[in-house]
């Protein structure tokens, strides 16, 4: 009677463990949405970026210590906001256009830098992020302990499933 329980609770475990690792690498994908490398005719490199309810497109922005950007952001639903507090950027954006930020050389450390909406969107406007990131900046632990945890789960999740899997009842 104890190895069907021992069997059920391993399962459910094994379950668990697989739907929050699944759930972390979908929330905290490691590079999602790289902007491309674009550059305009004056050897200020572009930076397109597609604003909708409720993200960013693309979420990670890869720039150089030194580099001059412009970005040019839109939206098609609702009013947004596309700012970077660091470089004293904040356009609004209305649907259907098209915002150009003025030329700003990025004079910032290597690091990892916020992007958010600045208009209030409706509900999901608090999770409108994005990250600019600044040269090669070392790695960050905390950022890394999500996927970390969540492997440790899946391993986890394969040793109670291995445990469960070997065990076999005598005839």
């Amino acid at each position: 009677m104890t190895r069907p329980i021992v069997r059920a609770v391993a399962a459910t475990a094994s379950a668990v463990a697989l739907l929050g690792a699944a759930m972390v690498w979908a929330v905290h994908p490691p590079a999602a949405g790289i902007a491309p490398e674009t550059a305009g005719g004056d050897g200020v490199r572009e930076i397109a970026v597609r604003v909708h309810a409720w993200g960013l497109n693309p979420a990670v922005i890869r720039v150089a210590r030194g580099q001059r950007v412009r970005f040019v952001v839109a939206t098609d639903d609702v009013m947004h906001g596309f700012a970077i507090n660091e470089l004293g950027l904040n356009l609004a954006l209305g649907p259907g256009r098209t915002s150009r930020s003025p030329d700003v050389e990025v004079a910032l450390a290597d690091g990892i830098y916020p992007i958010h909406c600045s208009v209030f969107c409706g509900l999901g406007h608090g999770a409108m992020k994005g990250r600019l990131v600044v040269g090669s900046p070392p790695p960050d632990p905390k950022r890394m302990a999500p996927w970390i945890v969540s492997g440790l789960g899946v391993l986890l999740a394969a040793a109670l499933v291995g445990a469960g899997a070997g065990r076999r009842r005598p005839r």
